[in-house]
């Protein structure tokens, strides 16, 4: 077998890239827990379809950007969507700044950053691109609404409040096969692969239903001109069992990941009270070349939950961006009560990695990798056990013996509940093992949860 390359990157259990062999463990996927009510759209500029929150960690401040949508009183009756704008110094609280820039019945009293009807549901982003100019640090695209074909046009801005066109036309048009663009895109500088990167919906003629839902991908090294779409895969499969509504594709800052949180749609399910048909949670994918992705638990990421207003079939939308808002904590957004008068953006939290964990319960399990190799001197492991659990890690040779003082018996039982706990071994200060040889890891877990690990070099 050819040794994996780990090097010193954080590995998560979200695939099976580095698993060769587990026994009594599993994966296991952690629901996002619900917090605080960020935005209750109740200006008189939102309304019950206002959504698509994305939000970054900007320097020191939290800034979102918001679909804002209800009927203008000029329109005659007709929806006017707007991209509005929300900061909060600890992504906990948030404000709507007055920026003043734009007209809504009659005032500019509000915290509406766009009114273009070409790009509506934004998806923005800090260019780190080098050399990019400070007038286009700050990028967005978005879908035009205007009828067919499809397109999206790019928005630039030096600030994020203040926006300009891209280019005189759309970045992208919609081809007669494959027409529609219709859902909120993802989009964003991808510092690993040295381009942009979008995301957007796609229809397959065929599939389990007449038309399916899925999700295309393309890349530019510009933003102006953009390469031919691609169909994301999904273990495998370009065709997806069920309808995939939206996207959120966005990279991960802790490791070499690509997360999505697609919007499943179910057609064929509807509540006999609710007006609309269909159904709809939230799954969780994951990538490692922003390509092929993989399910790494079957069932639902974020499901509606007890409140009977997120049991319809647009509702419990996430956006795209996790974001760190405390040591340890991880935070994501989500629309609530979709198309009802309480729709609002609520906060959801998890750990730092703590989107799957390998799980043991008390029958002792033990996970061993495949081969590879690393660079550092130090291993660091992101765990929780309970009292009576605990963790126990060995060191391996490519053919599964125990590397002198790295044995499990070597290593003293780990418990706790811990985001980076060095591994020691009773003989050992340091991880000494020759550069470029290709080790295992083994786990055994007892009561407890591994959420990652990584290899690192102390000072």
């Amino acid at each position: 077998m050819n040794s994996l390359i780990a090097s010193n990157h954080r590995q998560l259990f979200v695939d099976n890239y580095l698993i060769d062999s587990f026994e009594n463990v599993r994966i296991h996927q952690h629901a996002p827990i619900p917090r605080e009510t960020c935005l209750t759209l109740n200006r008189p500029w939102e309304g019950e379809t206002s959504w698509c929150p994305v939000v970054i960690k900007d320097g020191d401040k939290y800034r979102m950007w918001y679909r804002s949508q209800d009927v203008q009183q000029d329109t005659g009756g007709f929806n006017h969507t707007f991209t509005a704008y929300a900061e909060s110094e600890d992504g906990i609280c948030w404000q709507r700044p007055n920026l003043g820039l734009f007209n809504f019945n009659g005032s500019t009293a509000n915290n509406i950053c766009v009114d273009n009807p070409d790009t509506k549901n934004i998806a923005v982003f800090v260019d780190e691109r080098p050399g990019v100019p400070e007038s286009e640090r700050y990028k967005a695209a978005g879908r035009w609404s205007g009828g067919k074909p499809a397109r999206i046009y790019g928005l630039v801005s030096p600030d994020g409040i203040h926006w300009e066109n891209a280019a005189d036309g759309p970045l992208v048009v919609a081809s007669e096969d494959d027409p529609n663009f219709d859902s909120p895109v993802s989009a964003f500088w991808d510092a690993r692969q040295g381009c942009y990167v979008l995301y957007a919906r796609g229809w397959f003629p065929d599939g389990n239903e007449p038309r399916m839902r899925a999700i295309r991908m393309t890349t530019s090294r510009d933003f102006i001109h953009w390469d031919a779409w691609q169909y994301i895969c999904i273990d495998g499969k370009t065709r997806f069992d069920y309808q995939l509504y939206t996207n959120a594709v966005h990279p991960y800052a802790r490791a070499p990941y690509y997360f999505a949180f697609p919007k499943r749609f179910i057609e064929t399910r509807t509540k006999p009270e609710w007006g609309h048909e269909g159904l709809s949670d939230v799954l969780f994918l994951a990538s490692r070349d922003g390509l092929n992705f993989t399910q790494p638990y079957a069932d639902a990421f974020m499901r509606p939950g007890l409140d009977q207003n997120n049991w319809h079939e647009r509702s419990i939308f996430i956006g795209p961006r996790v974001v760190s808002t405390a040591p340890g904590e991880l935070s994501l957004y989500s629309v609530q009560n979709y198309r009802t008068p309480n729709v609002h953006i609520r906060r959801f939290t998890l750990r730092e990695d703590g989107f799957v964990s390998v799980r043991a319960d008390a029958r002792t399990g033990v996970l061993t990798t495949r081969p590879f190799t690393f660079a550092g001197t130090q291993l660091e492991i992101n765990y929780s056990t309970s009292v009576a659990g605990s963790i126990r890690i060995a060191l391996l040779n490519e053919a599964g013996d125990s590397l002198p003082k790295f044995a499990l018996d070597d290593c003293p039982h780990i418990f706790g509940d811990e985001i980076a706990r060095i591994v020691r071994w009773e003989n050992a200060n340091a991880i000494d093992v020759a550069p470029h040889q290709p080790i295992r890891l083994q786990f055994e877990l007892t009561e407890a949860d591994l959420f990652s690990f990584r290899f690192f070099n102390s000072d």
